[in-house]
């Protein structure tokens, strides 16, 4: 290990060692690693080894390096925490994995090997295809075993380390250039950098904020104090409020810099980007969090409304451009799929193949599960590299691929669920029992209020995509008809799915015959945005189940908007009223109360309750958007002061004037 080091520190390459025997031999090698002296970062889950960072924490450390990390897989692997290890070696460092021999692999004990109900895999797929890509590329890793003598570490080329000229890369200067120009301008807008893992983007921020604060009052914000490390360690007099207390306390800035943005759900970043005039954000789009990609995707279209400034940086800091065990990474896991685009044909929805991708792992399926994977990872946001042991490994999950000869256009992923019996259903509707995994029938059940839906047996759809070329065409739909047709095909109850609910989203599965059943009572983490759930039955015995859930969500919807729906977007509310098929009768009393208050003579609160029925049957029935003011007020009743504070110039005087006539404006264009 000396002697390597020694090399790398020359050649400014990273290497990768596997110890691979019994994990008594491999303890050992650990310690004297531990005695060459090198500050030396070690994850690992077992708790004899008290020095060592678990992966649950393991996130904590990113910001941090050392020439020297070592990552111990006898209690699982996670290849979600190999990607952060990897962020944590410095150029001419190690990355060292203490691991039992493939033959000798247990998933039993391997807890990233569970699934629903706790199965474990039947085999390890991914560890065989993960040391089997190591075993073709004999410069990426060492490896040892107990008993044989390590061949002299092969010389690799030099790299040349991306100049640093006063604390700066030359691509940092540039960036920092335009972010400055753009920031004393004083135009309202949005600047974004993005960048892989160890660009030096967190200590641009930090930069930024050093030479801005005695002129602009600058706010800094991120998922988490520790996500901001980097940048508060290049700028310690920077002022960090987390993001929900912005949206509570909105203190006074003229900047705000939002660092891994990614990690904040979208929609906190759209309403932070209409509290604050000028907004910085950065993000990682090639990473562990499987984050970036999705941010790109889906925020920052949404972006050009405003006036963007879009900085990348390129060259790494952390280590060397051309860095084996980067580009090795990047392959072996698809952290960035380099499938070729596929062309459009003349007519390819009616020639596609639609067929049940059986062992997805094995060598005959391995081309069409690394298409489907990475058509997976460029569709969503919440891809994540352990994601792909999930899909060669997971044994309750269903793989439908639409293939057109060779190449795959669509992919659908489901996941097989429910089944439960009666007292273990019962035991989930009262909150006691929560089992792992089986996620809508468990929605269903507890939160929708239906006892017994936990003992159908269905599928979820946990993931669809299509290739961008060949949407709109109906492939998705017909993805969903196969997935039907297998449900049938093997005396399934449902087809269902949850996801974030948007306008988007809401119009393909409204197409696709599933009817909206729940919507959820928080955010979700990762999106931000309300959950829904929709379901298809497959068997006749749930009809009259999915009519009762429908019925409950078109009564309570009123009361849930001016509650825990009250924070969702207008543009949401009106999906969900549209997509609910929301109904109701509004009487004679009703309709002159509502005639009043548009004419100036009745206070909004006094009419609420007939204004809200109205202008949400109103909504359900238009195809025209609404005003962003009609739904925060009329529906969800948002306190004035908040919305006095988002519009920035109206009064609540003049927001209620506004709104008589919104309201006028609906009567007489329904």
């Amino acid at each position: 290990m000396s002697s390597l080091l020694e090399q790398l520190a020359h050649s400014r390459q990273r290497q990768l060692v596997v110890l691979q025997g019994p994990q008594e031999w491999c303890d050992a090698q650990c310690c004297a690693l531990s005695a060459l002296g090198l500050p030396l970062q070690l994850l690992s889950n077992r708790e004899q080894l008290p020095q060592a960072v678990p992966f649950s924490k393991a996130e904590n450390r990113l910001g941090s390096e050392s020439r020297l990390v070592v990552m111990d897989l006898f209690d699982g692997f996670n290849p979600d925490v190999l990607c952060i290890a990897a962020g944590l070696v410095v150029a001419g460092g190690v990355l060292v994995l203490l691991a039992p021999a493939v033959s000798e692999w247990d998933t039993h004990a391997d807890r990233y090997a569970r699934w629903q109900d706790d199965k474990c895999s039947e085999r390890a797929w991914f560890v065989e295809y993960f040391f089997g890509t190591l075993g073709d590329d004999p410069e990426i890793g060492i490896w040892l075993t107990p008993g044989a003598l390590p061949e002299p570490p092969t010389p690799l080329p030099r790299l040349q380390p991306t100049p640093i000229k006063d604390g700066e890369t030359e691509e940092q200067t540039g960036v920092l250039r335009q972010l400055l120009q753009w920031s004393v301008a004083g135009k309202p807008g949005v600047a974004l950098i993005d960048a892989d893992r160890g660009r030096g983007k967190s200590s641009c921020l930090g930069l930024l904020v050093k030479r801005l604060q005695p002129r602009l009052g600058v706010l800094v914000t991120a998922n988490s104090r520790q996500s901001a490390a980097a940048l508060l360690q290049q700028a310690p007099e920077a002022e960090f409020v987390a993001p929900d207390h912005l949206l509570l306390d909105c203190p006074e800035g003229e900047l705000l810099i939002v660092d891994e943005a990614a990690m904040i759900p979208l929609s906190m970043l759209h309403q932070l980007t209409r509290l604050y005039p000028r907004v910085v954000l950065a993000t990682t789009s090639g990473g562990y969090e499987g984050t970036g990609r999705g941010f790109m995707l889906r925020f920052v279209a949404d972006l050009q409304r405003f006036d963007l400034l879009h900085c990348r940086l390129e060259k790494p800091v952390r280590w060397c451009q051309g860095d084996r065990l980067e580009a090795w990474l990047n392959r072996c896991l698809m952290l960035k799929p380099d499938t070729e685009p596929v062309a459009a044909t003349a007519n390819p929805v009616s020639e596609c193949r639609l067929e049940i991708l059986e062992q997805p792992a094995s060598a005959a399926a391995w081309p069409l599960l690394r298409q489907a994977y990475a058509l997976l990872n460029a569709a969503h946001y919440r891809t994540r590299p352990s994601d792909l042991r999930l899909l060669m490994e997971n044994p309750d999950l269903v793989l439908i691929v639409a293939r057109l000869e060779s190449s795959v256009l669509g992919v659908a992923l489901l996941n097989l669920e429910g089944g439960l019996d009666e007292s273990l259903a019962s035991e989930i509707f009262y909150g006691r029992r929560r089992p792992r995994g089986h996620l809508l029938a468990q929605m269903l059940t507890a939160q929708a209020g239906l006892r017994h839906f936990a003992c159908y047996r269905g599928m979820r759809v946990q993931r669809i995509a299509v290739v961008p070329t060949h949407r709109r065409q109906g492939l998705g739909t017909r993805l969903i008809e196969r997935a039907v047709q297998y449900g049938r095909d093997n005396s399934l109850d449902y087809l269902g799915a949850s996801f974030a609910l948007d306008p988007e989203n809401a119009n393909f599965w409204r197409q696709a015959q599933c009817r909206l059943v729940h919507v959820s009572y928080a955010p979700g983490k990762s999106s931000g945005n309300h959950s829904i759930a929709v379901l298809r039955p497959v068997a006749d015995a749930l009809e009259t189940d999915v009519r009762q859930l429908q019925q409950r969500l078109r009564q309570q919807l009123p009361t849930w908007l001016t509650q825990f729906l009250q924070g969702m977007e207008p543009e949401q509310v009106t999906a969900l009223l549209r997509y609910a098929d929301y109904k109701a009768d509004v009487d004679e009393l009703e309709q002159n109360e509502i005639e009043a208050f548009t004419a100036g003579n009745k206070g909004f609160e006094i009419c609420f309750a007939s204004l809200q029925k109205y202008v949400m049957r109103c909504v359900a029935r238009s195809s025209i958007e609404p005003d962003r003011l009609l739904i925060e007020k009329a529906v969800q009743n948002r306190d004035w002061k908040l919305l006095e504070r988002e519009s920035g110039s109206e009064g609540r005087k003049q927001l209620q004037q506004r709104l008589r006539g919104l309201v006028d404006a609906l009567r007489k264009a329904c």
